[in-house]
């Protein structure tokens, strides 16, 4: 069977962002009138994989859903954006992983309210899928259930595993020994490392080919370079780090360059913060290229 070199399995976690915005962080005990609140479907690898999708890639998603009251509009996004859903829980009752976000105008920070995701049971099973079908597998290290039984076949297989390293998690030793690249925020903080080279030296001890880690607006550190990031009037940065992923996988599948691929992931992340909301860019970011394509 043929590889579609554009065809990616993402696996990770699935929200449901309520997203308010005001000028100013609030106080306690006040009482806030803002606009309506945004509701969208988030987390990490569902991020990365809508971003993907509308870069021109083809994105199955195996994430844990369920029904519940928001299992239509989770669902309605990710048709919305041509998403694939792989759920194994699609038949039962599960309650939503709901985000409160607060997200600050006056200089685009946000703070996120949150629940952890569903202990999956003992005997759950990821679904039948060939993983052949895929240039490479993203994960987000959540459900790492379903991920280790897919993993030790994608690495006898040579099917690339991206690791999206938002925060260190304690099962994430199981899962590392089978990534190729780990791309990290700079809140990602293995045991006894305190700094990015303590993080770099670590991931690569453990056989990862390619490290970097984003610093924000800053900076993406690489283990011998960096690379700059366009500054811009930036509003919400909320899942600018999943932009980041979800785009860098697009570029490295189209042209397999880890700091090219990199590099244009981070116009396309800056491209994101300037709108309200995770999703805001994407018509906004379309209009551009259709208008460059004529």
């Amino acid at each position: 069977m043929n590889i579609n070199p554009k065809k990616a399995l993402f696996i990770g976690l699935t929200t449901i962002d309520i997203q308010y915005f005001v000028e100013h962080y609030p106080q306690a005990n006040t009482k806030i009138k803002t606009d309506a609140p945004l509701i969208a479907v988030g987390g990490p690898a569902a991020n990365a994989a809508i971003t993907y999708s509308v870069l021109g890639g083809q994105a199955d998603f195996l994430s844990c859903i369920g029904i519940n009251s928001f299992t239509q509009v989770v669902r309605n996004d990710f048709a919305k954006y041509n998403v694939r859903v792989i759920d194994p829980y699609e038949a039962e009752t599960t309650d939503p992983i709901v985000s409160a976000v607060i997200t600050t105008l006056a200089n685009s920070e946000r703070t996120i309210i949150t629940h952890h995701p569903l202990e999956l049971k003992a005997n759950d099973q990821a679904p039948q899928i060939d993983l052949l079908d895929y240039a490479f597998i993203f994960i987000d290290g959540f459900y790492p259930e379903l991920s280790l039984q897919l993993l030790p076949e994608a690495k006898m297989k040579h099917i690339p595993v991206i690791f999206d390293g938002g925060s260190w998690k304690k099962h994430l030793p199981q899962l590392l020994g089978f990534v190729d690249i780990a791309i990290c925020s700079g809140n990602f903080h293995p045991p006894q490392c305190n700094t990015d080279d303590d993080t770099i030296s670590y991931l690569k001890s453990l056989g990862i080919n390619e490290v970097a880690i984003s610093k924000g607006e800053g900076c993406i550190v690489c283990e011998h370079s960096s690379i700059a990031v366009e500054p811009v009037d930036a509003i919400d940065s909320l899942g600018a780090g999943d932009v980041l992923h979800g785009a860098f996988c697009f570029y490295m599948a189209a042209a397999d360059n880890f700091i090219d691929a990199l590099s244009k992931a981070s116009k396309v992340a800056s491209f994101s913060v300037q709108y309200r909301g995770t999703h805001a860019w994407i018509k906004h970011y379309n209009k551009i290229k259709n208008r460059e394509s004529k």
